[in-house]
């Protein structure tokens, strides 16, 4: 049950207490709520903190770190932390994601994707940072097993991941993140699993009851709240914890611990989000085809690098499915998604306008003509307003689809400027 706002004053007085007592020396206790019933609670998660990492070596055969530390947080000490938007933060590229989400139709024009941090943040149950796992005392219920001990089981999975490659793309990144928060959840489902067997440990059996942050904390049990954040977005925040369980399972059901094991090393690590939605492409090697993108002819548009310091970003499968589910029904956005064969995102600006292209390439041009035909209906159920044969109008931006029959590439083109519909206007 929440706390009533009464009860959360006082343990954000607490925390300012506590602050004092940090001055004097106890810099062990910050960031620890202080009750009656406390020091029960403490007792009793290290404990099965101490027993978690004793059945994640068994399980996975692996030996962790021995300094990784368990600290127990409020929501409100978490939030103080974490949900903060720091300093002088640069809100520029959050602005551009918007421009690029509401121009393919994924967002409102009154849709935002700031916000909402601080409600998501007070939902965690436990979070790895590091070699720190922080538990949130209001969510986290060190006797309620086997929960208690599989969500610690999950955070510890985080920290002995510490080797994933740095993302070069949006989709890598979502498929890293699939792999790392696939592994997790399937892991502490796992022991669950395991729990009442002779060889997992009853010693515990009580009674009672962040380039960015997304990729380094869990929200196990979490139950999302996004008041201004779409749902498109929100499913695709979902991506890693609901698509890579089901990757990791597949991956373990064809070849063990060992298997997964070995997707934590170059070059086995999955690279795509298509490898994520489809375990066997992954298994049969297939990766990303190189696309192409078409330079302004134009040389003053100013190309701007990705967040992950490339010219050109790659989207991938799920994105263009999201994209095409919020107007098309389940079975055709899958279709029309489900022969991606690679993508280059790219963006400009000059002056006060904007322009990106999507060059996407598909597996073969039946492909490329499916996504034609998805897009069109996407077109048509947005009410776009068309300017000639395959340019749109709306909301101030100009969008143009081309594709050549029987090539299977398709290319999307987005600017305030109206001369995108001019094939002069590119440089092929």
């Amino acid at each position: 049950m929440p706390l009533s706002l009464n009860v959360k004053q006082k343990l954000v007085g607490v925390a300012v207490l506590l602050v004092i007592f940090v001055l004097l020396g106890s810099f062990l206790v910050w960031g620890r709520p202080q009750n009656p019933d406390f020091a029960a609670y403490e007792a009793q998660t290290q404990k099965i903190f101490a027993d978690a990492k004793t059945q994640f070596e068994h399980i996975r055969n692996v030996t962790l770190p021995q300094d990784i530390n368990l600290y127990i947080y409020t929501k409100q000490q978490a939030v103080d932390r974490w949900g903060q938007d720091p300093p002088n933060s640069d809100t520029t590229s959050i602005l551009r994601q918007e421009i690029i989400y509401k121009s393919l139709f994924l967002m409102d024009e009154t849709d935002s994707l700031s916000g909402a941090t601080a409600e998501w943040i007070a939902g965690w149950t436990a979070v790895a940072l590091g070699k720190d796992i922080y538990v949130i005392y209001e969510n986290f219920q060190p006797w309620n097993l086997p929960a208690a001990e599989a969500t610690l089981i999950h955070e510890l999975t985080h920290i002995w991941q510490d080797g994933l490659p740095v993302s070069a793309s949006y989709d890598a990144n979502k498929a890293h993140n699939a792999l790392a928060e696939g592994d997790a959840s399937y892991m502490s489902d796992y022991y669950k699993t395991q729990y009442n067997t002779p060889t997992a440990s009853t010693t515990t059996v009580g009674v009672g009851d962040l380039k960015n942050l997304s990729a380094i904390v869990d929200v196990l049990n979490l139950n999302f709240v996004y008041p201004s954040v779409p749902d498109t977005v929100t499913e695709l925040n979902w991506f890693p914890y609901i698509q890579g369980k089901t990757f990791v399972s597949a991956i373990v059901d064809t070849g063990g611990w060992d298997r997964l094991n070995l997707c934590y090393t170059h070059p086995y690590t999955p690279s795509t989000t298509e490898q994520i939605l489809h375990p066997d492409k992954y298994l049969a090697g297939e990766t990303a085809k190189p696309s192409l993108a078409p330079i302004p002819a134009d040389n003053s548009w100013t190309i701007i690098p990705s967040s992950y310091g490339y010219d050109s970003d790659t989207y991938g499968e799920y994105f263009i499915y999201v994209m095409l589910n919020r107007w098309l029904n389940d079975s055709q956005a899958q279709q029309a998604a489900t022969g991606w064969g690679g993508d280059t995102f790219t963006y400009y600006e000059k002056n006060h306008a904007f322009l990106f292209t999507w060059n996407i390439t598909w597996d073969t041009p039946q492909d490329a003509c499916e996504f034609n035909h998805a897009f069109l209906d996407l077109l048509n159920l947005t009410q776009a307003n068309p300017k000639g044969t395959n340019t749109w109008f709306t909301n101030n931006r100009y969008l143009t689809l081309i594709w050549n029959p029987n090539t299977d590439s398709t290319l999307i083109v987005c600017s305030t400027n109206p001369d995108i519909a001019d094939p002069s206007f590119f440089i092929c």
